[in-house]
């Protein structure tokens, strides 16, 4: 039985090593859909569409004492998760406002948190999106903000709330730009 996982093992390493020789240098995997938003490795180049997050601000909590927070993106069924880059969440409590980019960020009041890094992402015109926002939980995750935006090919301002009546009020402020 050894052997034979073993045969089956090397064969799969030759043959992963076979296609990745054969494909031409540069070349890029065709992309499956309609994939709009993108990952950016470093600095976007001039002239692309990028979205900025501003702030984060908890006006009331969806837990007592505190909540743990992320920040996602959600595209044709695929989801980036932008904030906490470190994969987990931020601790918040009331009347916090994290702030990404001071430019963007719309604090009414309360403590400003430095938000530090988020995932990057460039927007193509005519993109769909969602940002959400969750909640950590044992049983299972909260949604506490959800905000649909389409790109209108240029900057704009993206602002949402949480609906009232739920037990909870977040809001965020981000934008679309374009890159210098």
């Amino acid at each position: 039985m050894r052997t034979t996982l073993s045969r089956i093992a090397a064969t799969a390493a030759a043959l992963s090593l076979a296609t990745f020789l054969a494909t031409p240098a540069g070349a890029v995997a065709a992309d499956p859909g309609e994939r709009k938003v993108r990952l950016t490795s470093g600095a976007p180049l001039a002239g692309e569409l990028v979205l900025v997050l501003g702030s984060l601000e908890a006006f009331d909590l969806e837990e007592s004492g505190q909540d743990e927070v992320r920040v996602e993106l959600k595209e044709n069924g695929g989801t980036y998760y932008m904030w906490p880059t470190n994969g987990k969440e931020a601790e918040t409590r009331l009347g916090y406002c994290w702030t990404w980019t001071s430019a963007a960020a719309k604090c009414s009041g309360g403590t400003r948190r430095s938000a530090g890094p988020y995932t990057r992402l460039t927007v193509a015109p005519g993109a769909s999106f969602t940002i959400e926002v969750w909640e950590d939980d044992h049983i299972g995750d909260d949604l506490l903000l959800s905000i649909p935006v389409i790109s209108n090919g240029g900057p704009q301002e993206i602002e949402g709330r949480s609906t009232s009546g739920k037990g909870f009020s977040y809001g965020l402020s981000a934008r679309i730009e374009v890159a210098s």
